[in-house]
C-alpha cells in the first residue's frame, strides 16, 4: 500500500499541532482507483441518463449497481423481486449476479418497460427477466409467498405497504435491498429488530429476513 505525505498548510491545525506551524501528515490510505469496477452495462446507465434528460421522467438508475450483482452472486439467488425496473440497469446486474436466477420485476412507465425489454433481449437475459407493467403493489400481490430469495426496492417512496409486499414475497433468510429511504418519508420501516437484520448506509438498507 503506497505511503501518501501531505504537508498541511499553516491555516490547518494537525492533531498535537499549533495553528500556524507547517506540520507533516502521514497515512497509509489505499489507492481508491485501484478499487473501481468495470460496469458491463454502462450502455444501459448512459441510455438511462439521456432518457430522463429528454423525457422529464423519473428514471434515476441505482448507482451501486455492482453491489447488487455481488450480493445476488453471494446468496446464489434463484428468484428476485424488483420494484423499480426503469430502463432495466439494476435488472442486468442482478442477473449478472446470479446467472441461473429468475427475476420479476416490476414497471410503471410503459415507455419504460417497452425500452427494458428490448435492452434484455439486447444483453441476452430475456428469458430470465420477466418485466411487469402495472402498479407494485397489485403485481407484487400475484406472485408467490415465501418464494424469493432477493427483493430490491428502487422506486420513488419505500412505504411501509411496498414494504411489507415484499416481506411477504421472501423466504426467512432472504435479503431485501431497499433505496431511497428518505423520500418521502415520515416513519421507519425496517426498524423492527424481530423481523429484520438491517444495515443501512446512505438511503440504503440491506435487511435480511428472520
Amino acid at each position: 500500500m503506497p505511503l501518501q505525505i501531505k504537508f498541511m498548510s499553516v491555516d490547518e491545525e494537525a492533531d498535537g499541532g499549533i495553528v500556524g506551524e507547517p506540520c507533516l501528515s502521514l497515512s497509509n490510505s489505499p489507492d481508491m482507483s485501484l478499487l473501481s469496477t468495470v460496469d458491463p452495462f454502462a450502455d444501459i446507465l448512459t441510455a438511462t441518463h439521456i432518457h430522463r434528460s429528454r423525457h422529464g421522467c423519473g428514471a434515476y438508475p441505482y448507482d451501486k449497481g455492482s453491489m447488487l450483482g455481488v450480493l445476488a452472486a453471494a446468496i446464489d439467488a434463484r428468484r428476485i423481486v424488483e420494484v423499480g425496473t426503469a430502463l432495466g440497469y439494476t435488472s442486468l446486474w442482478l442477473s449478472y449476479g446470479a446467472q441461473h436466477a429468475h427475476i420479476d420485476t416490476i414497471e410503471f412507465d410503459s415507455d419504460h418497460v417497452r425500452i427494458a425489454r428490448q435492452h434484455f433481449i439486447g444483453h441476452k437475459v430475456a428469458d430470465r427477466i420477466h418485466v411487469h407493467h402495472g402498479e407494485a403493489v397489485t403485481v407484487l400481490d400475484g406472485l408467490d409467498n415465501n418464494a424469493y430469495d432477493l427483493a430490491f426496492f428502487d422506486g420513488f417512496e419505500p412505504t411501509r405497504q411496498l414494504v411489507n409486499g415484499l416481506d411477504r414475497r421472501l423466504r426467512i433468510g432472504g435479503i431485501l435491498v431497499c433505496a431511497n429511504l428518505t423520500l418521502g418519508r415520515t416513519d421507519p420501516v425496517l426498524i423492527d429488530s424481530a423481523a429484520w437484520l438491517v444495515h443501512s448506509f446512505g438511503e440504503t438498507a440491506i435487511a435480511v429476513k428472520r
